[in-house]
């Protein structure tokens, strides 16, 4: 389909991290890119240097010489390149469209969905199957260093993608396997209640042919029960006996890491060395293992990949050290991904951990506001930043002000100081020789750990 569509393609928020990777596969493919955002970004960088013309801000004329158009959902349906581009009749594709087009060309897709973990287990997956000979084709979420970023170019064996539920984007996908890490309640502006989350997954569910293979964590209850009512083989993993690919005898590893035993079907397969810490991350790493399994790979050298793992950009990323502080960047924005992130870093630091969490969109915060006020037990000291807005307005009933007041009634030290750059005025003469400060969320707050490096040093 897509050769009949023109070789010139203007792409839409080519800044996301997931049209940044589809451009970049495009361009490997021979099309001619151009594409706009509404600022700068480390992705909008990256693509500018493959020779890409990329426009910042939006204006209707830019879409004028291009044969078809990609936009992402997050520029809204009034955004004038859009409305242009339909004006035109030209060919229109929302991202996730795009991707389940380029999936369906693969012998085999690999989609990696779930609420918590997807990007990590998908890195995991990469790693184990560059190892094992395979050449993926790959879409991250995320910068992963291993292949130069958010997307790797490979052959047409196999097809390897995060795949996000938001707006039920993941249902465009075309996959052979399908891995469902966890179900939880996110995206509230999009999915009033948990049961509707769940009824999102499912769909995802009867996506797989009646040849293919679902991989759930058999320790999530929702994931595990649509398992249960999979048309298609399964695949489970997890801690419990109940799973096909069990993890055991789980131990903390100095300085970040862990080890477990792994076992398949029964059968014991010997020692997995992670560098990354965390439950979390032993049943991501399982996740990914079982993808290899489901390919039919022997799984000696996906194991050993395993141990050189260092991580996606924001997942525990580890900015640096100066003054005996340590700064750690995190993407947890969700309350499940905020405990399972602080106590993993309790379970490894013994100085006093400052959280400084960003909260993203006001709609999540609103919705997860009684689970947000308690999720920062394992934190020493709680500091929040103004909320992230992102595509949405100011409803003005719900701040960073009034959380940090509920917050404050569970926790003993909880600070609000405003922006980032306030936030970093006012942090940094309380920390002292031996903290650990843990910049969160899914917004700018990413680079507030490069600034708090550099004034302290």
């Amino acid at each position: 389909m897509l050769g009949q569509l023109g070789k010139k393609v203007h792409i839409i928020g080519i800044g996301g991290a997931r049209l940044s990777s589809l451009a970049k596969i495009l361009l490997s493919k021979g099309y001619q890119i151009t594409g706009s955002d509404a600022s700068e970004s480390r992705f909008t960088e990256a693509i500018r240097r493959l020779g890409i013309t990329i426009y910042t801000g939006h204006e209707g004329n830019q879409v004028e010489k291009a044969d078809w158009v990609v936009y992402t959902t997050a520029v809204g349906e009034n955004n004038p390149e859009l409305v242009k581009a339909r004006s035109l009749n030209l060919p229109v594709l929302e991202g996730a469209e795009l991707l389940g087009l380029l999936m369906g060309d693969a012998e085999t897709g690999v989609a990696i969905a779930g609420t918590h973990g997807k990007t990590t287990t998908t890195g995991m997956a990469s790693l184990a199957l560059l190892e094992a000979g395979v050449n993926p084709t790959i879409m991250i979420g995320g910068d992963f260093d291993p292949i130069g970023g958010n997307a790797r170019v490979g052959g047409t064996q196999v097809f390897l993608a995060e795949a996000c539920e938001f707006r039920e984007a993941f249902l465009r996908l075309k996959p052979t396997i399908g891995v469902i890490t966890n179900i939880d309640w996110d995206h509230p502006d999009c999915f009033p209640t948990l049961d509707s989350v769940a009824a999102t997954f499912r769909k995802f569910v009867a996506l797989l042919p009646s040849d293919g293979i679902l991989i759930v964590c058999g320790d999530d209850p929702l994931a595990a029960a649509l398992a249960d009512e999979a048309d298609c083989q399964t695949l489970r993993y997890g801690f419990t006996e109940n799973n096909d690919l069990i993890a055991s005898n789980l131990r903390a590893r100095e300085p970040l890491g862990q080890t477990y035993q792994l076992s398949i079907g029964g059968r014991a397969l010997g020692t997995v060395t992670l560098a990354v810490p965390g439950c979390h991350n032993a049943l991501n790493s399982l996740g990914s293992l079982a993808v290899c399994h489901a390919l039919g790979l022997d799984l000696a050298k996906p194991i050993a990949a395993l141990a050189s793992f260092l991580g996606v950009h924001r997942r525990f990323e580890i900015k640096g050290q100066v003054a005996g502080i340590t700064i750690v960047d995190d993407y947890a924005h969700h309350p499940s991904a905020v405990r399972l992130t602080l106590s993993t870093a309790k379970e490894h630091f013994r100085g006093r951990i400052w959280c400084v969490f960003q909260p993203h969109l006001y709609s999540r915060t609103k919705y997860l506001f009684g689970e947000l006020t308690n999720a920062f037990g394992d934190a020493d000291h709680v500091v929040f930043t103004d909320i992230y807005a992102a595509r949405e307005a100011d409803p003005g009933d719900i701040s960073s002000g009034i959380l940090a007041q509920e917050t404050a009634k569970h926790h003993p030290a909880v600070h609000y100081f405003g922006g980032l750059q306030e936030t970093a005025v006012q942090l940094v003469p309380l920390l002292k020789s031996g903290d650990l400060v843990i910049t969160m969320g899914a917004g700018d707050i990413t680079n507030l750990g490069g600034q708090l490096l550099v004034t302290l040093a």
